[in-house]
């Protein structure tokens, strides 16, 4: 007989009726953020952690709104995280596919920086004439001093999406010089994030202000 699996509702978990829903329940985080995982458990949640297979290449192209593009990207991600963990079981071990199937939830998001937002380079906005794009996580130094050059004393939108919802929040930068860039960037911190800053660290020396959720920037 396999050991029970533990609840996802910590014990210092507030008494929300989502905790209560999901006590009982097989939580899946489809994601290997550590950011995320803090997140989650810093208000008494502690899901089954199940990174996803998922590419993250749907061509941003094909999307009328950036903004749509992150949504798409979390509703594969759950989607690949389902094809693996319904063949596990909850202690990790492998299930055959005939088996019952253990009633559950899976949640994963996506988070992308835009630059500029895109309602300023629509018709009206401040920015109209510019083209908005998304900021990858850059793979080099190269490509974060990009990122971090062309937000200098302007202002991207970080937007997280949980399968069909999205949060969205406005990032001013101070006008920083160029060796402050440099400096940041010779520090390594924002390699591998979105748009190559983490707000959670030094990155946060950068941003003057924001209009919106916090948490929806770390990353």
């Amino acid at each position: 007989m396999s050991a029970k699996r533990p609840s996802p509702v910590l014990p210092n978990a507030m008494p929300w009726p989502i905790f209560e829903k999901l006590r009982d329940k097989r939580v899946v985080l489809a994601s290997g953020s550590p950011r995320r995982k803090d997140i989650l458990e810093n208000v008494g949640f502690r899901p089954e952690i199940i990174p996803s297979t998922f590419a993250e290449d749907l061509p941003k192209g094909s999307f009328d709104k950036l903004s749509d593009y992150p949504i798409a990207t979390a509703g594969e991600k759950v989607r690949a995280a389902n094809d693996f963990s319904e063949l596990t079981s909850g202690d990790g071990g492998l299930r055959a596919p005939d088996q019952g199937k253990r009633r559950g939830s899976r949640r994963h998001s996506d988070t992308v920086v835009i630059f500029p937002p895109e309602k300023d380079t629509a018709e009206g906005g401040k920015y109209h004439g510019e083209h908005s794009e998304i900021l990858e996580k850059p793979i080099n130094k190269e490509e974060q001093l990009r990122a971090l050059d062309l937000m200098a004393g302007r202002e991207c939108e970080v937007v997280t999406a949980v399968c069909s919802i999205s949060v969205s929040t406005i990032v001013h930068f101070f006008d920083y010089p160029k060796n402050v860039i440099q400096a940041y960037i010779d520090n390594g911190e924002g390699i591998d994030r979105a748009g190559g800053f983490a707000i959670q660290g030094l990155g946060g020396l950068l941003i003057e202000k924001i209009d919106g959720s916090y948490d929806n920037c770390v990353g």
